[in-house]
């Protein structure tokens, strides 16, 4: 391999991971982002080339995608700001992965490309038995999702080479403010997939040919299933939050538990049980805490 991989999206949290990761490998990376965002740590950086742009214009694209040897699609309007103009969203995440798979069709037919979708798709299941299968029918409750099944369509009736990965809610080891409601009902199943976790699936399913073509759940595993309820009360204790201060949802959202026995077979990425992720939290929290004690 010869070109470097395309990682759209990749000035953001996930994409500077992965940045970080193939360049470990050895392998030289194009990151195309927004003009607007902070590139700090990406730019003049041997292996990394920033390519600013908008993935809505195709010709744009087809300059990025040019030469590559593998594209990591990311770039996407998520949730809330998703919901606020789905005009603006389905121009995001579904003319942009079109004008990605159109560019490698033409220009990198070689080159595989791995989607970032969402278990979102499924829509609420509450009241089906678990863990959700990628045979699972897709049915949106948000603009979203709606754009995530579009995109996998495009992939599936297109040339390209291609994984889809549906991604869980990301948990980021990190502080952060909780969410004025959580976007799940308190008995509601969930599982959640640690932000490294997702990494080294993404990462593994942009070098695994035995990938190719195959559409993975991604979530945390056993030890990060339970339900809403637990992981808010377990997070507000660490946080120091009383815990009848959460506000969940009345209605389910799409959280649930995960079939994910083949993309782990796959991609061995589940690597951050549910107890590590906690103690990352509580170390966290007690760095910021001694920060303020020494101010």
């Amino acid at each position: 391999m010869s070109g470097p991989v395309l990682i759209t999206g990749g000035a953001g949290s996930v994409g500077r991971i992965l940045v970080s990761r193939l360049r470990q490998d050895g392998r030289a990376v194009r990151v195309f982002d927004l003009p607007s965002m902070n590139y700090t740590g990406l730019e003049g950086v041997n292996g990394i080339e920033v390519f600013k742009g908008d993935i809505t214009n195709a010709d744009t694209v087809r300059q990025a995608v040019e030469g590559v040897d593998a594209v990591i699609h990311l770039a996407a309007i998520l949730p809330p700001a998703s919901e606020r103009d789905r005009a603006k969203t389905f121009a995001v995440n579904v003319d942009g992965t079109t004008h990605i798979v159109r560019a490698l069709e033409r220009l990198a037919p070689h080159a595989a490309l791995v989607f970032s979708s969402s278990v979102s798709t499924y829509g609420a299941t509450t009241q089906e038995a678990p863990p959700i299968r990628i045979t699972h029918p897709q049915r949106a409750i948000d603009a979203y999702a709606d754009s995530k099944i579009v995109g996998e369509h495009v992939l599936r009736t297109s040339q390209a080479t291609w994984v889809i990965l549906r991604i869980a809610g990301i948990a980021v080891p990190a502080f952060q403010e909780p969410p004025a409601v959580w976007p799940f009902m308190p008995e509601q199943r969930l599982e959640l997939v640690h932000r490294h976790d997702a990494v080294t699936a993404i990462h593994r399913a942009s070098t695994s040919p035995e990938a190719h073509g195959e559409t993975l759940n991604i979530a945390g595993g056993h030890t990060w299933q339970m339900t809403g309820r637990h992981y808010v009360e377990r997070l507000y204790d660490l946080l120091g939050v009383p815990r009848e201060e959460a506000k969940f949802r009345d209605t389910p959202g799409w959280v649930d538990w995960y079939d994910t026995e083949e993309s782990q077979r796959l991609l061995r990425y589940q690597r951050t049980p549910y107890e590590t992720f906690l103690s990352q939290i509580k170390a966290e929290v007690d760095r910021l805490m001694a920060d303020v004690e020494e101010e």
